[in-house]
């Protein structure tokens, strides 16, 4: 089955590698040309980076959303939306409010914070590496002492 032509409105707006949401958010996002409503579950990266978010849909009970990113570029068919989820309604608010009481009493939801990777940089003296490499060099031709 082909999936239809429509109009990618993310087009020009580019990748997250922020969080926006935090863990019991309610969030609309449009899955396949219909709007739902939900909450998020868990706040991760992607391997690439990319802040991802897992949504546990609150107008289909049961769905459950991985790897959903905020108004993804790339996927012009299942993303988050910022536009629908500042105008969600007083109804859907509620419905989502209902379905996240309901989960914290079956402890459904991950309370793990968001954990952001810190990269170490290590300063290598070239002196000490050449030496290192040296001695490899020796070692490998027979030169032990």
């Amino acid at each position: 089955m082909e999936l239809p032509n429509v109009k990618n409105v993310n087009k020009d707006k580019r990748k997250l590698k922020k969080h926006h949401f935090k863990v019991k958010d309610m969030v609309a996002y449009k899955w396949y040309a219909e709007k739902e409503v939900g909450y998020v579950m868990e706040c991760y990266h992607s391997k690439d980076g990319w802040a991802c978010y897992k949504i546990k849909s609150a107008s289909k009970p049961g769905c459950i959303y991985s790897d959903m990113q905020l108004d993804d570029p790339e996927d012009p068919y299942c993303y988050i939306s910022s536009v629908f989820s500042k105008s969600m309604t007083d109804g859907e608010r509620e419905l989502v409010k209902k379905r996240i009481e309901w989960s914290e009493s079956k402890n459904l939801v991950n309370n793990k914070p968001i954990v952001e990777k810190k990269v170490e940089k290590v300063i290598v003296d070239k002196t000490e590496l050449k030496k290192a490499i040296e001695k490899q060099k020796d070692f490998i031709n027979g030169k032990f002492w």
